[in-house]
């Protein structure tokens, strides 16, 4: 795993209180939601937890869903994932890459 990406999750599994919503959105023209996604998904894929305050974070991210016929549309989801997640400019396309490689076509969050 690069550095950068591991200073970021590990960032994420350490965080105190209040930190993800004043480091999200530290770019010009970042969705701080999408920041705080990326971050937190990637803390949680590390086994780490944000606790309460990812969990709004993490909400909007699995709100986000796309059906066809009524049914779950995993490819269509994902590619909305992706297009929110890419809205947090300062994060490495990497590392938003692997957040919706595992989260993406998920359903319901973890």
């Amino acid at each position: 795993m690069k550095p950068q990406v591991r200073a970021i999750v590990l960032a994420c599994t350490v965080m105190t209180p209040g930190m993800v919503a004043m480091m999200s959105a530290h770019g010009d023209g970042d969705n701080e939601d999408a920041c705080g996604a990326v971050l937190c998904l990637a803390g949680l894929m590390q086994g780490g937890s944000g606790g309460r305050e990812c969990s709004q974070y993490e909400a909007n991210y699995f709100s986000i869903a796309r059906y066809h016929h009524g049914h779950f549309d995993l490819s269509g989801t994902s590619s909305a994932r992706g297009d929110f997640l890419n809205q947090c400019r300062s994060v490495p396309s990497g590392q938003k890459s692997a957040v919706n490689s595992k989260y993406g076509s998920v359903e319901h969050g973890p």
